[in-house]
């Protein structure tokens, strides 16, 4: 099957795509375009870069891209995303580099965490490196800078998968990040309560970070309980990538209750407390995961 397959209509042709695609590389006919016509632009244009990796388009992207955010707003852009991603693991992660024209281009924080975290788990295995992907992405976000909250609010999208073997990769990325950026980290949520996102915040508290940081940190952990879908702690590993096993893409190692959990990691919580100076925020976490239900629909 083409690359462009999984788009065309019944009564497409070669020359529809063609005409399409030159579309793409003429700024001055975007602005005549529908919306609708738009997003198959951006789809194609991202599908031909994904798939060649051909630095000479990017400019070119990236101006069509801008030229789509002025027009389309961050729930169709995301929507947009998501088509992407979709196609690419239907098509076993051919075109995923496309995926950086939504991570790099975009500013709302959700589309470039959704990249982020799309990217990490469609990337293509590097001599047998399954997290190759996770690595590229934050090794890309590390070189963005212009945007520190952004860039931290990106790095979530990698947070947020959940999975303990890439705490080594994000640790090393937080040393090397801004304290507006390690804000930014501190906003990602998910309606699950992972083990490796505790573990994570635990871990910064306990290597030590500004004031600011340290209640952001903290807050971290203690809205999770107030702020999830699920009553349980679960410890997860991701299939990477996403399209070895796109029918059962993660696999759950354990599942633990509120209270079991907090009790494995208080003695590390009363630690944290005895050097925090007052007003002390780490007893806040012992409080609303001991009564989460008390908490739920006032903390966002």
């Amino acid at each position: 099957m083409g690359i462009f397959d999984r788009f065309k209509k019944k009564n497409a042709t070669v020359n529809d795509y063609d005409a399409l695609s030159a579309l793409g590389n003429d700024p001055g006919a975007w602005s005549g375009l529908s919306n609708e016509k738009l997003k198959q632009l951006i789809i194609v244009k991202c599908l031909e870069y994904g798939v060649s990796q051909d630095a000479s388009r990017i400019a070119t992207l990236f101006g069509l891209y801008r030229h789509a955010k002025s027009r389309l707003d961050s729930s169709e852009r995301m929507k947009l995303l998501n088509q992407f991603s979709a196609m690419t693991e239907e098509r076993k992660g051919q075109g995923h580099m496309g995926l950086m024209m939504f991570l790099a281009a975009d500013d709302d924080p959700f589309i470039c965490s959704t990249a982020a975290m799309s990217l990490a788990v469609l990337y293509d295995p590097q001599d047998g490196d399954k997290l190759a992907g996770p690595r590229f992405v934050v090794k890309c976000l590390l070189n963005q800078e212009k945007n520190h909250k952004l860039q931290g609010q990106a790095l979530g999208g990698v947070l947020l998968l959940g999975d303990k073997r890439l705490l080594p990769i994000l640790e090393d990325a937080w040393l090397n990040l801004s304290d507006e950026a390690r804000l930014g980290l501190t906003q990602a949520k998910s309606g699950f309560v992972h083990e490796s996102m505790v573990e994570f915040w635990l871990r910064c508290l306990e290597n030590g970070c500004s004031e600011t940081v340290f209640g952001s940190a903290a807050a971290a952990i203690a809205k999770m309980p107030a702020i999830t879908q699920f009553p349980f702690v679960r410890d997860v590993e991701r299939v990477l990538p996403v399209y070895e096993n796109s029918e059962n893409p993660i696999r759950v190692l354990r599942q633990t209750s509120f209270a079991d959990y907090l009790e494995e990691i208080r003695p590390r919580l009363e630690a944290l407390e005895r050097q925090e100076s007052d007003p002390k925020v780490i007893p806040i976490i012992t409080e609303i995961w001991e009564q989460p239900e008390k908490f739920r629909g006032k903390i966002n």
